[in-house]
């Protein structure tokens, strides 16, 4: 009974997170066409008709400084609300630590939205329909093996994963990395997230026989998975922009 009270408070938190999260995300592409359709802005932002290899039309952002700022501006606050968010886990309460990480979900989810936008949005809806179905995956996946994830030797081999990985993009800001490499860079992210989300799943069954059963440890785990799915969102978006 504990388990499922803590995976029911645990998916009930990831729940409401990642509807804000795609909410944010289909609001803004779902905007944004409906400015280019209407020749109007959106948030000051105009767009530009193209058309893609497969010939599809391609809404392109057209650039300009107003449009830079406003990028420079959302990529602040995704990244402050996700560090404030992360803080606030760690220090506070539960239903402050609710609130960060809604506003993150929100920060997030405009600024994926715009990705999409910025790229091939038909290229984007590929990608966001791939982490979607590789999420649905892992949950599956530890539901019907029944295997424990969460064990030494894969959490270590994650979290060198993650460590190569951020080595990997602290490289390619700085001295630029080819097209290829991008693409070897995103698969790593995809497969290195799709571990840990499963490390994630797994270890909401494993610290609930030990008897942990609180809002403010469902909120730890699904503020995890939702890093997670984050992640997997845009290694899947750099896959398909490159």
């Amino acid at each position: 009974m504990g388990a499922a009270s803590l995976a029911l408070k645990v998916y009930l938190i990831l729940g409401v997170e990642l509807v804000v999260l795609y909410g944010c995300m289909f609001f803004v592409i779902q905007q944004c066409k409906k400015a280019f359709y209407a020749n109007k802005t959106f948030l000051g932002i105009a767009f530009a008709e193209a058309v893609n290899q497969n010939r599809q039309t391609d809404i392109c952002i057209v650039q300009s400084k107003a449009t830079t700022l406003f990028f420079f501006w959302l990529i602040l606050f995704a990244i402050i609300s996700m560090w404030t968010a992360t803080a606030f886990i760690i220090f506070s309460s539960s239903f402050i630590q609710f609130i960060f990480m809604t506003l993150s979900a929100i920060g997030y989810g405009t600024l994926i939205g715009f990705i999409m936008m910025d790229m091939d949005e038909n290229d984007g809806m590929v990608g966001l329909k791939a982490a979607t179905l590789t999420t649905a995956a892992m949950f599956v996946l530890v539901s019907v093996s029944g295997i424990n994830f969460a064990n030494l030797i894969f959490v270590s081999t994650i979290a060198l994963s993650i460590l190569t990985l951020i080595i990997w993009e602290l490289v390619a800001l700085v001295r630029g990395i080819s097209r290829h490499a991008t693409k070897i860079k995103a698969v790593a992210g995809i497969v290195t997230f799709s571990m840990s989300l499963l490390v994630s799943i797994s270890r909401v069954n494993v610290i609930s026989e030990e008897g942990l059963n609180d809002w403010n440890t469902a909120i730890d785990f699904a503020f995890g998975m939702y890093l997670d799915i984050i992640n997997l969102i845009l290694y899947y978006l750099q896959l398909m922009g490159s």
